[in-house]
C-alpha cells in the first residue's frame, strides 16, 4: 500500500502563502516533464505562480524563493529564466546545490509570498 504525500501545495499564514517545492512535472507524473533546464524552471515559476494566484497574490508579491539545483552549472540559465519571469521584480532568493532530485528532476523551487 502507498501512503500518498503528507503536505499541501500551499499554506496561508495571515498575509502570507507558503508554498511546498513544486517539481516540474505536469499532473503528478513520475518524470520531469520538460527535459531542459530552462523549461524545468519556467515550468516551476509558473506552478508557484498559479497556487499563489488561488490566495489573491502575484508572483510581484513573492518574498522570498528558494530553488534547489541538481547541477551547479546551470546556476547562470535558472538564474537568466528567473530574471526574466520576475522581471523588475526582485525577491530574495537562495539556490542551493543539491546532489539529486526526486524524478530525475534539474530543479525544485519553493516561495513565500504575501501582501501587508
Amino acid at each position: 500500500m502507498q501512503i500518498p504525500p503528507h503536505y499541501s501545495p500551499c499554506v496561508k499564514l495571515g498575509n502570507l502563502v507558503f508554498t511546498s517545492g513544486q517539481l516540474p512535472l505536469l499532473k503528478r507524473e513520475k518524470k520531469a516533464a520538460p527535459e531542459s533546464i530552462e523549461e524545468q524552471t519556467l515550468l516551476c515559476l509558473q506552478k508557484i505562480e498559479i497556487l499563489i494566484k488561488e490566495h489573491g497574490l502575484s508572483k510581484t508579491d513573492v518574498i522570498k524563493t528558494t530553488a534547489f539545483i541538481s547541477e551547479i552549472d546551470d546556476w547562470g540559465t535558472v538564474n537568466q529564466v528567473y530574471a526574466d519571469f520576475f522581471g523588475e521584480h526582485k525577491p530574495a532568493r537562495s539556490i542551493i546545490p543539491v546532489k539529486k532530485l526526486n524524478y530525475g528532476c534539474k530543479i525544485e523551487i519553493e516561495a513565500i509570498a504575501g501582501r501587508e
